[in-house]
């Protein structure tokens, strides 16, 4: 599923729309300091049930930063 994520310099997430395959990209709008970056995510399909498809996304917020160097999902540090 392709992502527009909203994240400060270090890659924290603040924000996250997903669009399904075939419909336009999300368009978010960053406050002052962060940017957005447009992600494919495949672990995340927008087949199946939509709570499910909602429990992936949060985890996505919850436990991944976005990688400021190769525009890609890193988890987060403990």
């Amino acid at each position: 599923m392709r992502v527009s994520v909203v994240h400060d310099e270090q890659g924290f997430i603040s924000a996250l729309a997903a669009s399904p395959p075939g419909a336009p990209v999300a368009s978010l709008v960053p406050q002052a300091g962060e940017r957005v970056t447009e992600l494919d995510v495949p672990e995340v399909s927008a087949d199946g049930d939509p709570q499910e498809i909602v429990g992936r996304l949060t985890d996505v917020v919850e436990n991944y930063r976005v990688d400021t160097d190769t525009r890609s999902l890193a988890p987060k540090q403990a």
